[in-house]
Protein backbone atom coordinates (compact mmCIF):
# COMPACT_ATOMS: atom_id res chain seq x y z
CA UNK A 1 0.00 0.00 0.00
CA UNK A 2 1.34 3.00 -0.45
CA UNK A 3 1.71 6.38 1.82
CA UNK A 4 0.61 9.30 0.26
CA UNK A 5 0.49 12.92 2.07
CA UNK A 6 -1.66 15.65 1.37
CA UNK A 7 -1.45 19.59 2.42
CA UNK A 8 -4.17 20.74 4.16
CA UNK A 9 -6.09 23.71 3.79
CA UNK A 10 -7.26 25.21 0.29
CA UNK A 11 -5.70 22.60 -2.16
CA UNK A 12 -7.26 19.64 -0.07
CA UNK A 13 -10.07 19.84 -2.08
CA UNK A 14 -8.95 20.01 -5.64
CA UNK A 15 -5.84 17.37 -4.66
CA UNK A 16 -8.71 14.91 -3.60
CA UNK A 17 -10.87 15.75 -6.63
CA UNK A 18 -7.55 14.39 -8.85
CA UNK A 19 -7.34 11.38 -6.88
CA UNK A 20 -10.65 10.57 -7.46
CA UNK A 21 -10.39 10.98 -11.24
CA UNK A 22 -7.51 9.02 -10.97
CA UNK A 23 -9.65 5.88 -9.18
CA UNK A 24 -8.51 6.74 -5.51
CA UNK A 25 -11.70 7.24 -3.47
CA UNK A 26 -10.34 8.23 -0.12
CA UNK A 27 -12.59 7.41 2.92
CA UNK A 28 -12.47 7.53 6.76
CA UNK A 29 -14.03 9.64 9.47
CA UNK A 30 -10.59 11.30 10.40
CA UNK A 31 -9.51 14.46 9.49
CA UNK A 32 -5.59 13.12 8.98
CA UNK A 33 -5.85 10.15 7.88
CA UNK A 34 -7.80 8.76 5.17
CA UNK A 35 -7.89 5.58 3.47
CA UNK A 36 -8.49 3.80 -0.13
CA UNK A 37 -7.95 -0.18 -0.93
CA UNK A 38 -4.22 0.92 -2.51
CA UNK A 39 -3.56 3.80 -0.98
CA UNK A 40 -3.46 5.47 2.72
CA UNK A 41 -3.36 8.94 3.08
CA UNK A 42 -2.11 11.75 5.69
CA UNK A 43 -3.67 14.52 5.68
CA UNK A 44 -0.86 17.46 7.70
CA UNK A 45 0.29 21.48 7.13
CA UNK A 46 2.05 22.61 3.79
CA UNK A 47 5.19 22.70 5.64
CA UNK A 48 5.62 19.36 6.99
CA UNK A 49 5.26 17.65 3.78
CA UNK A 50 8.46 17.43 2.85
CA UNK A 51 9.78 15.95 6.27
CA UNK A 52 7.18 12.80 6.04
CA UNK A 53 9.40 12.12 2.59
CA UNK A 54 12.42 12.56 3.59
CA UNK A 55 11.81 11.10 7.19
CA UNK A 56 10.56 7.82 4.88
CA UNK A 57 6.81 8.00 6.76
CA UNK A 58 5.37 9.07 2.80
CA UNK A 59 5.74 7.73 -0.62
CA UNK A 60 4.32 10.44 -2.28
CA UNK A 61 3.33 13.97 -1.31
CA UNK A 62 2.32 17.05 -2.96
CA UNK A 63 4.00 20.43 -2.47
CA UNK A 64 4.61 24.22 -3.45
CA UNK A 65 7.49 25.78 -4.39
CA UNK A 66 7.56 28.02 -1.84
CA UNK A 67 7.79 25.24 0.73
CA UNK A 68 10.82 23.30 -1.05
CA UNK A 69 12.49 26.46 -1.69
CA UNK A 70 11.83 27.67 1.81
CA UNK A 71 12.54 24.17 3.26
CA UNK A 72 15.37 23.94 0.54
CA UNK A 73 14.92 19.61 0.37
CA UNK A 74 15.48 17.70 -2.72
CA UNK A 75 13.00 15.54 -4.15
CA UNK A 76 11.69 13.68 -7.35
CA UNK A 77 9.64 16.44 -8.51
CA UNK A 78 7.67 14.19 -11.91
CA UNK A 79 4.79 17.02 -12.67
CA UNK A 80 3.55 19.46 -11.39
CA UNK A 81 -0.41 19.54 -10.38
CA UNK A 82 -2.93 22.17 -12.23
CA UNK A 83 -4.10 24.70 -9.63
CA UNK A 84 -4.89 28.70 -9.38
CA UNK A 85 -1.74 30.63 -9.88
CA UNK A 86 -0.12 32.54 -7.04
CA UNK A 87 3.25 34.43 -6.82
CA UNK A 88 5.11 35.33 -3.45
CA UNK A 89 5.79 39.07 -3.87
CA UNK A 90 7.85 42.08 -2.39
CA UNK A 91 5.17 44.45 -1.35
CA UNK A 92 5.08 47.84 0.72
CA UNK A 93 3.21 50.89 1.19
CA UNK A 94 1.31 52.06 -1.78
CA UNK A 95 2.90 55.88 -2.36
CA UNK A 96 6.26 54.93 -1.28
CA UNK A 97 9.50 54.02 -2.66
CA UNK A 98 12.44 51.26 -1.56
CA UNK A 99 13.90 52.61 1.68
CA UNK A 100 17.48 53.75 0.99
CA UNK A 101 20.14 51.55 2.83
CA UNK A 102 18.86 48.80 5.29
CA UNK A 103 15.58 47.48 4.28
CA UNK A 104 13.26 45.37 7.31
CA UNK A 105 11.19 42.50 5.95
CA UNK A 106 8.73 40.92 7.43
CA UNK A 107 7.76 37.00 6.33
CA UNK A 108 6.94 33.61 6.73
CA UNK A 109 9.61 32.67 4.32
CA UNK A 110 12.86 33.65 6.21
CA UNK A 111 14.96 31.93 4.13
CA UNK A 112 13.61 32.75 0.42
CA UNK A 113 13.84 36.24 1.61
CA UNK A 114 17.37 36.02 2.52
CA UNK A 115 18.63 34.89 -0.82
CA UNK A 116 16.45 37.26 -2.54
CA UNK A 117 17.87 40.39 -0.35
CA UNK A 118 21.50 38.76 -1.50
CA UNK A 119 20.74 38.68 -4.81
CA UNK A 120 19.59 42.09 -4.63
CA UNK A 121 23.04 43.39 -2.55
CA UNK A 122 20.76 44.98 0.05
CA UNK A 123 21.54 45.67 3.41
CA UNK A 124 18.48 44.11 5.06
CA UNK A 125 17.04 42.58 8.82
CA UNK A 126 15.06 39.89 8.01
CA UNK A 127 11.45 39.32 10.50
CA UNK A 128 10.28 36.00 10.85
CA UNK A 129 6.27 36.22 11.34
CA UNK A 130 3.81 32.72 11.77
CA UNK A 131 0.29 35.16 11.08
CA UNK A 132 -0.43 38.15 9.22
CA UNK A 133 2.47 39.51 7.74
CA UNK A 134 0.40 42.14 6.37
CA UNK A 135 0.08 43.70 9.57
CA UNK A 136 3.57 44.47 10.00
CA UNK A 137 4.21 47.66 7.88
CA UNK A 138 0.80 49.56 9.49
CA UNK A 139 1.84 48.71 13.03
CA UNK A 140 5.72 50.03 11.88
CA UNK A 141 7.20 46.62 12.69
CA UNK A 142 8.84 46.42 9.27
CA UNK A 143 9.17 48.29 5.67
CA UNK A 144 8.25 45.51 3.15
CA UNK A 145 6.92 42.32 3.45
CA UNK A 146 7.53 39.01 1.35
CA UNK A 147 4.14 36.85 1.37
CA UNK A 148 2.32 35.04 -1.25
CA UNK A 149 -0.57 36.45 -3.34
CA UNK A 150 -3.11 35.32 -5.53
CA UNK A 151 -5.29 38.22 -6.93
CA UNK A 152 -3.58 40.84 -4.56
CA UNK A 153 -7.17 41.47 -3.10
CA UNK A 154 -5.40 41.15 0.53
CA UNK A 155 -2.58 43.70 -0.39
CA UNK A 156 -5.05 46.49 -1.48
CA UNK A 157 -6.81 45.59 1.39
CA UNK A 158 -3.79 46.97 3.58
CA UNK A 159 -2.73 49.54 1.45
CA UNK A 160 0.48 47.76 0.16
CA UNK A 161 1.03 47.30 -3.34
CA UNK A 162 3.60 44.54 -5.02
CA UNK A 163 6.90 46.19 -5.92
CA UNK A 164 9.01 42.57 -7.09
CA UNK A 165 7.44 39.09 -8.20
CA UNK A 166 10.15 36.74 -6.40
CA UNK A 167 8.31 33.62 -7.56
CA UNK A 168 5.66 31.63 -9.15
CA UNK A 169 4.05 28.69 -7.03
CA UNK A 170 3.32 25.70 -8.38
CA UNK A 171 1.93 22.78 -6.87
CA UNK A 172 4.69 20.12 -7.53
CA UNK A 173 4.33 15.61 -7.41
CA UNK A 174 6.88 14.66 -4.72
CA UNK A 175 8.56 11.45 -4.88
CA UNK A 176 10.46 9.68 -1.57
CA UNK A 177 13.75 9.12 -3.61
CA UNK A 178 14.29 5.45 -1.37
CA UNK A 179 10.31 4.15 -2.38
CA UNK A 180 11.09 5.18 -6.20
CA UNK A 181 13.74 2.22 -5.82
CA UNK A 182 11.93 -0.17 -3.12
CA UNK A 183 8.25 0.19 -4.78
CA UNK A 184 8.76 1.26 -8.12
CA UNK A 185 5.92 -0.68 -9.75
CA UNK A 186 3.13 0.83 -7.14
CA UNK A 187 4.85 4.31 -7.33
CA UNK A 188 5.36 4.23 -11.34
CA UNK A 189 1.63 3.02 -11.41
CA UNK A 190 -0.37 5.61 -9.33
CA UNK A 191 2.21 8.38 -11.17
CA UNK A 192 1.05 7.44 -14.49
CA UNK A 193 -2.68 7.40 -13.50
CA UNK A 194 -2.65 10.83 -11.89
CA UNK A 195 -0.60 12.07 -14.81
CA UNK A 196 -3.10 11.20 -16.91
CA UNK A 197 -5.80 13.22 -14.90
CA UNK A 198 -3.62 16.03 -14.78
CA UNK A 199 -3.13 15.79 -18.97
CA UNK A 200 -6.71 15.77 -19.30
CA UNK A 201 -7.45 18.58 -17.24
CA UNK A 202 -4.94 20.38 -18.96
CA UNK A 203 -6.21 19.77 -22.75
CA UNK A 204 -9.74 21.00 -21.34
CA UNK A 205 -8.78 24.16 -20.46
CA UNK A 206 -9.72 27.09 -22.68
CA UNK A 207 -6.79 28.43 -25.25
CA UNK A 208 -5.87 31.57 -23.96
CA UNK A 209 -6.30 34.23 -26.50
Amino acid sequence: MLRIVVPKGRLEEKLTEFLQRAGYFLQGDSSILKQSKDLRCFMTRPFDVPTYLVQGAADIGFCGTDVLLEREINLIQPFFIPTSSSKMVLAGPIGKDLPRGEKSIATKFPNITRRYCESKGWHYRIISLKGSVELAPIAGLSDLIVDITETGRTLRENNLQVLDEILTIRIHTVVNTVSYRTKRGEVIDFLERLRKVVEDAEAQKPERR
